[in-house]
Order: structure tokens, then sequence, then C-alpha cells
């Protein structure tokens, strides 16, 4: 059943359409795209302070990375544990400022640096650009660990729905490189299956926020035309082996059109023999991760996640 939190939302929602809010999928991108970050922003609750913010960039396959760096409070200087997070927003939308909350949250509850990643988007960026610097930015990170305070044997990536994406595609890609890769992934509803044929997409294609219209959207601004959505960067559900790939944290949320592919990459990477904590919160719609103002299944989400990071690294 949908919870009255995730109802009550809904609700706000849709009378706000009623009353002429268009529909982000109705507007231009850059206009959609404001939209969308705004209402990002505005669902997350204030932001915990934390020991120190960092904001930085470095070199990218096509200009510069940007990065915000995130110490948690109470620990003593020196390398830390470290999550590289790629926020959502469809690869279209998102931003370092409209997961700032929840990145400060992760980072406190897990005893964890993290740091977050502004990759490029679409349609100005379509794939593989968003998925390339995502793993530019784990191998920059990797590769100047003592410069970025983390251990590099204790380096994770995660993220929300196309950040969830991209951290499933750099496990993938350093895994069929032979090079070092995450030691664990975080990966919160994330879009792994782009033939959208799952129960879950029929089921709830209208009326739980991500829509089948905001889906085809966002899908039309990132894939170049023709392009093979089987493809595992595109698809990482459909790759062959998941033999190889790092512990996982994988949540789902229980009205996502999400959710099926979600679960189907655990029970992939447990098939797989790869450790992974699989959990589902069956009241709430996509995007709870970060709507943390309105739906408090989404701090206890961030709660879950971090503590399973924390509990991995012994933080």
């Amino acid at each position: 059943m949908l919870d009255a939190e995730a109802r009550t939302l809904l609700d706000l929602m849709d009378k706000a359409v009623q009353e002429g809010r268009p529909k982000p999928n109705t507007l231009p991108y850059t206009v959609g795209r404001a939209a969308v970050d705004m209402m990002l922003e505005d669902g997350e609750v204030d932001p915990p302070e934390v020991a120190a913010v960092e904001d930085g960039g470095f070199a990218g396959p096509a200009g510069k990375i940007g990065f915000r760096r995130y110490r948690p409070l109470g620990l003593p200087s020196g390398p830390l544990p470290t999550l590289i997070y790629y926020h959502g927003g469809g690869f279209v939308a998102g931003s370092l400022e409209t997961h700032d909350s929840t990145c400060r949250r992760l980072a406190n509850r897990s005893g964890c640096q993290v740091i977050a990643i502004d990759y490029r988007l679409s349609p100005e960026h379509p794939f593989p650009a968003p998925t390339d610097d995502g793993i530019a930015a784990f191998r920059y990170i990797r590769d100047n660990a003592a410069a970025f305070d983390v251990g590099p044997a204790r380096l994770a990536v995660g993220g929300d729905s196309a950040g969830g994406a991209i951290s499933a595609v750099v496990c993938q890609a350093m895994r069929d490189a032979g090079e070092t890769g995450p030691a664990f992934q975080m990966l919160i509803y994330p879009a792994t299956d782009l033939s959208r044929e799952s129960q879950s997409h029929k089921q709830f294609s209208d009326g739980y926020f991500l829509t089948k219209e905001l889906i085809d959207w966002f899908w039309s601004a990132y894939l170049p035309t023709g392009v093979d959505r089987t493809h595992p960067r595109l698809s990482p559900l459909l790759a062959n082996n998941f033999k190889g790939l790092p512990p996982a944290f994988v949540l789902t949320a229980g009205y996502d059109p999400l959710r099926d592919e979600g679960r189907a990459y655990a029970e992939r990477l447990i098939d797989a023999g790869v450790k992974t904590t699989y959990v589902n919160y069956p009241g709430t719609i996509h995007g709870c991760f970060s709507l943390t103002r309105f739906l408090s299944q989404g701090l206890k989400a961030n709660e879950e996640a971090a503590a399973v990071m924390g509990a991995f690294f012994g933080t």
C-alpha cells in the first residue's frame, strides 16, 4: 500500500499541475531541467553540518569535471573510506546542489568521506558522455588518492537512479578493463534496463511521479538515434557476466517503475556470488532518497544505505 506521505506528496504535485504549473516533460530541456532541479532542492531537508566541504575540479574527457567533497563530523584527520557519489536526474537534471543534503547525511552517518561528481548532462552531452565522466572521475580519484585523503583500498561508488546506473557501469568497466575497481557499490533504484518491459514499468507508468512521459523525455535527450539500448553501458542488467563485481547495497521503492530492474540487478549479483544487500521500501516512490523533506522513508533509506556502507568499511 502507498504510504500516507507519498500519497500527500503526489496529491500536491497533481494540484500544482491543475493550477497551471507545467510538467517538466512539456518544457524545453533547459527550462525543464531548472524545474526538476528546483523541486529536488526544495524537496531535501535542511543540510546537516559536516566537518568540511570543498569544491573543485579536474580534467575529464571533454573538459573540467566538478566535484564537491564532504568530510564527516567527529573523525581525526587522515585518509578515510570514500564514496564517489553520482546524482540522479535522468541524465538530464540534477547537480551538486540538488543532492547536497543527501551527501552530507551519507557522510556523517557512514563515517566515510563523500565526493559528489558534477558529470555532463543531456541533451547537450548525450550518451556516452555522462558515463564517460563517471568512469573518468573514478579513475582520477583512485589514481590521486592521497590528494583526496582517500584510503585507496576503501573507495566506493554510489548514486540514485541515473547515478545508480553510472555506478553499476563504473564497476563493470573497471572489472572488464582489469583495473582496480570500487570496493563497494551503493545502487539506489538504479536504471539498469532500457527495454522498460518489466511489470513495474507497466504498473506504475502514470501517477507516481516518475511517469512514462517523464522517462520518455529523459531518454529522448540521452540516447543518440540508432543506439543499441542493450549495450551494457546503457543497460547494465544485460551484461553477460556479473562475477568479480564488488559487494553491493541495492535499494528499490515499491511504487517505482524502476523497481523490478533494480531487484533483478541485485538478483544477478547474488547469483554470481557477489555479496549483496537488497532492500525494497514498499510504500514509497522513485525519488524518495532525495525528497526527504516530504518522505520520511527517504530519510530511513539514507540511514540504511549509509549504515551498510559504514559497516562494510568498519567505520
